[in-house]
């Protein structure tokens, strides 16, 4: 039988299924990060396109591949561009914290309900405990991490993405 839309799976490429336009960004995503939580020096040399970190030795961004002779140096990364990183990094969080609380709340009502209707066995308090425990402990890990860490990560890198581009409109603007 041959392979029909309905039977075949859907070829996903990239990160949860999205790709970024700029796919230095995603690279350069936790080396932002440790900017951010300031696990690196804020002063150094950076490419003047991408703000990669660069050793005196390079001649090429490691991560956007411009010739440094082209696009020059910086001394410092530009606030707005630490914020653009920041934003995925937020929305990501929200989206895994929010939904791993989502499973701690139906673990919490599978408890109730077993407590109060749970018929013979399926109502002892050791029973709804287990579930309380392992049960939520389950489900926000497949609520917050499988289903959020998938959202929150494409909705994040969109977001980036967005404004990565809106920061590059205004730096060819400003000339």
């Amino acid at each position: 039988m041959a392979d029909t839309p309905i039977t075949q799976a859907p070829e996903l490429t990239g990160e949860a299924g999205y790709v970024s336009p700029y796919p230095y960004l995603d690279r350069l995503q936790e080396k932002m990060e440790e900017r951010l939580a300031r696990k690196v020096p804020a002063a150094g040399r950076f490419c003047a396109f991408c703000y990669a970190r660069l050793r005196e030795t390079d001649a090429v961004c490691p991560f956007c591949e411009a010739t440094i002779e082209q696009t020059g140096t910086v001394k410092e990364i530009p606030q707005d561009v630490l914020r653009l990183y920041k934003a995925k990094r937020d929305t990501e969080a929200r989206w895994v914290y929010g939904l791993g609380f989502v499973g701690l709340i139906v673990a919490s009502i599978l408890f109730v309900v077993l407590e109060v209707w749970g018929p013979g066995p399926l109502g002892h308090p050791a029973v709804g405990f287990a579930v309380l425990l392992f049960g939520g402990y389950a489900l926000a890990q497949f609520f917050g991490t499988l289903i959020g860490g998938q959202i929150g990560y494409r909705r994040g890198a969109k977001k980036r993405d967005a404004l990565w581009g809106e920061w590059l409109s205004r730096r060819v603007e400003k000339g």
